[in-house]
């Protein structure tokens, strides 16, 4: 087989402010977490992660609604880490960026025995998470 099987293919964030905050923002997350950038444009860009998970970011084509955490849509998007040192280190990257921490690294066993995450906004306040289970 050449190519990993991801089973969830990818995913696309449509962001108010591609060019200004979110390019910088999305290159260093994802190059911190050891993603590939396949994909680099005015208006957008695309990574791979090492398992074949697609991510693209770019520019809404609309202004309206902004995204409301908690409303209908989307909640969260969880990327996971290979070790709870790992979702750590992402805290320090994040910490270090000034990105919006909405819950510090931390256990959470009500989900599974191993689950460690920590919680923050990108620039448009959209939800992530690192993860650890």
């Amino acid at each position: 087989m050449g190519t990993s099987f991801d089973p969830l293919g990818h995913i696309k964030i449509a962001v108010s402010d591609y060019a200004g905050e979110s390019r910088g923002f999305y290159q260093a997350l994802f190059g911190e977490l050891g993603y590939e950038q396949v994909d680099d444009g005015e208006d957008g860009a695309g990574w791979q992660t090492p398992e074949g998970l697609g991510i693209w970011v770019s520019q809404a084509e609309v202004a309206e609604p902004k995204y409301v955490h908690g409303a209908p849509g989307l909640h969260h998007f969880c990327l996971k880490a290979s070790s709870p040192k790992r979702v750590d280190k992402i805290h320090q990257f994040l910490v270090a960026q000034g990105v919006h921490i909405f819950n510090t690294p931390q256990a959470y066993p009500q989900y599974t025995p191993d689950y460690y995450a920590v919680f923050f906004a990108d620039p448009d306040g959209i939800k992530l998470e690192v993860a650890y289970y």
